[in-house]
Order: C-alpha cells, then structure tokens, then sequence
C-alpha cells in the first residue's frame, strides 16, 4: 500500500522512478548475452563401444546387453536407450533433471569398469562422456558442383575450411561425404609365389620407402650455423609406388608393379552429402568452448 499511497503523493517522484527503471533494464538489455544455444548441461550420458568386424547381433548380445545390465543399476535413471551397429555399440542414460550430471558420468564410468570383466578382449575400450552442446555443429557449409567428388574434397578441404577456420570463435571444422586421394596396391597371389615374396614383404617395403625421417642436425665449420636435416621418402605418384624394390632374386630386384595392381584412386565412402541432386562436401563448423553462436 505504501508505494500506491507515495505514488498518489508524490507523482513526479513516481514517474522518475518509473523511467529510471526502465532507463536501467533498457541499459541492462543492451549488456545482456545472448547466444542462438544457451550453453545447458543437460543430465544425458553417453556410451560408445567399438567391436570391430562384429554384427550388430552379435553387439547386441556380447556387448550392448552388458553393458545396460550393469548401468540401469544407478539411481535416479529416466530413460535409458541404445542402438547396436556393425561393430559398434551406442548407450545413450538420461537422468533425471535434478542430477549432477558429473557425478552421474563417474557412476556410468565405474559400471562399465565393472561390466570390462564380461566384455569380449578385442574390443576398445568404451567411451563414457556427456552431452556437450558446445560439441554439436552451429552451421553446416555444403560445397557441390560439376567437379568429381574429389576435386570437390580438396577444394571444400584447402581452400573453404581453411577459411573458416580462421574466422574467431570456431573451434573446429569436420568434412562430411568427402573422399581423399588413396593409393591402391592390389596384390597378385600367383605373382607373389612365383616371386617368393609374401603380402608381409610388400608392406615393409612400402612402410620403409614411403616415410620423411628426421635426419638430426648439420652444423657448419666453426658451429656459426646449424640446420634441420630431414629425408624426403614420402612417395606420391603410382609410379614411385610400383617401383619400390620389395626383395632381390639372384641380383634382380622384384618391385611392387611386379606383383600387384597399383591405382591411384579414393578412400572407401564413409559418410555422403548431396545438394539439388549433386554429389558434394558438407563441411561441420563448430564452435570454441563458451563462444557466442551469434557473433561467430
């Protein structure tokens, strides 16, 4: 009752009060942060367990079913989902809202600690973390055209990632459905044994031959001037690669072309992106840890 009977009072004291407030959250909305993704820790924890060369049933059973078993013993559990894939198990627990989402990862840390001792031996040691928002793409670049698609990746990789990723704010920058140059070597099992080499020979003699070695210092006469010596081993053409020296029969060198197929060709596809129809490169642009989305 006091403010109305001051304000009947005193009007003008009542509109200077009115307008310095408004004055203020005016000032105080101005200053205010704000973000296209507030930054919320949301109580999610993840699972990821990699099995490789096993089918999902066999994830299922040998890997998901575990390691679930184990995790839905913690307290205070809303939901608890997972997806088993060719060689890879997914395990996403939600909690409850009112949880302390990093005492809830070391809960799910020590249950699949426990639930190692039932896994198979071969597989990887699974991944426990949170849902980061931060982790999460704020901007997807699609770069396509009329170019194969591995003009489209060297491009979308050299030049547009580049470029983004010097703007401020961006923390990292992922290429989705592009296929880098790889090299080929396609042996020959008859050519082998008539060149008594095996497959084990063929890969060490790439791994020697196709690698930059430090070379340790040079220094000059009177030590006024030191250099980096490193070896330049690094082949690159299909040429060079078939004519690396695998072994030598009687004083003739057997090379890599004498005994399997060498193409210069792209990595297996792992991921796609299309565009209008046209094959492309999306490019994921994430953000730096506690940057404004807005302003990036």
């Amino acid at each position: 009752m006091w403010i109305s009977e001051i304000s009947i009072r005193r009007p003008v004291f009542a509109v200077m009060l009115v307008a310095a407030l408004v004055s203020l959250g005016f000032v105080a909305m101005q200053r205010m942060g704000t973000d296209l993704f507030p930054r919320v820790e949301f109580p999610f924890v993840s699972v990821s367990t990699v099995l490789e060369g096993a089918a999902p049933e066999t994830i299922e059973s040998e890997v998901t079913d575990i390691i679930e078993e184990e995790v839905n013993s913690i307290a205070a559990i809303k939901s608890l989902r997972s997806q088993s894939f060719e060689g890879r198990s997914a395990i996403s627990v939600e909690f409850e809202l009112s949880e302390d989402v990093d005492v809830k990862s070391q809960d799910v840390r020590d249950k699949v600690a426990i639930a190692l001792n039932d896994l198979p031996r071969d597989i990887h040691s699974p991944v426990v973390g949170k849902v980061d928002p931060d982790a999460q793409p704020i901007m997807s670049v699609m770069v396509a055209g009329d170019l194969s698609i591995r003009e489209i990746t060297r491009f979308a990789d050299t030049v547009v990632k580049e470029r983004i990723q010097r703007l401020p704010g961006v923390g990292s920058v992922t290429l989705v459905g592009g296929r880098d140059r790889e090299v080929r070597i396609w042996l020959d099992a008859d050519k082998l044994r008539a060149h008594h080499v095996t497959a084990d020979d063929v890969i060490r003699a790439i791994q020697n031959e196709h690698a930059e070695l430090p070379g340790g210092q040079l220094q000059t006469a009177g030590n006024f001037e030191e250099f980096s010596v490193k070896t330049l081993g690094e082949v690159l053409s299909v040429e060079e690669f078939a004519d690396i020296v695998v072994a030598f029969a009687d004083g003739a060198p057997t090379r890599v072309g004498d005994v399997a197929r060498v193409e210069d060709g792209m990595e297996d596809e792992r991921t796609y992106a299309e565009l209008n129809g046209q094959n492309g490169v999306s490019l994921e642009v994430r953000r730096q840890s506690g940057e404004n989305t807005l302003k990036v």
